[in-house]
């Protein structure tokens, strides 16, 4: 588990697409104390995104 500091700096908001609703969105990725807590969270369905499942090609290379 990597301390809050050492994590790497995100941009402000990035474009997301809930997997569950299929609407899209920006949010901020919100870090959690484990990995599988970094995710987004769907403001039309309230569900929780995992950053894996939301971010798609070239994005995903620059914030992974």
């Amino acid at each position: 588990m990597e301390p809050m500091s050492e994590l790497p700096a995100m941009p402000g908001e990035l474009p997301v697409v809930c997997p569950h609703c299929k609407k899209q969105f920006e949010a901020k990725l919100l870090v959690g104390a484990a990995s599988r807590y970094r995710g987004f969270k769907c403001p039309h369905c309230r569900l929780f995104v995992p950053h894996e499942r939301a971010v798609e090609g070239e994005l995903r290379r620059s914030v992974a």
